[in-house]
């Protein structure tokens, strides 16, 4: 996949979508955390569980939403479900 691809979200399949979320939650996580140790223990989630979605970018969503809520971007998400964008009739 060409570089100008790979940040195009549209063209990617989930689990580059996955991987590519893992990545930017574990950029965030560094700058606040430092180590995934400290910031499983943070947001209650097992060390392994947590290591293996920065690695895979697989976990539930339910864990999702608990990272999420441990980096206090929980609100990111739910602008992004907002129901103002224009609904296309078919």
């Amino acid at each position: 996949m060409s570089s100008d691809l790979k940040s195009n979200y549209e063209f990617m399949t989930s689990a580059e979508i996955s991987k590519s979320v893992a990545l930017k939650i574990k950029k965030i996580r560094k700058k606040r955390f430092k180590t995934q140790e400290l910031f499983a223990k943070h947001i209650g989630m097992s060390f392994g569980k947590y290591a293996r979605f920065e690695k895979s970018g697989q976990i539930s969503f339910q864990g999702f939403i608990d990272i999420i809520q441990g980096l206090d971007r929980v609100e990111e998400i739910v602008v992004a479900f907002n129901e103002d964008k224009e609904v296309i009739e078919w």
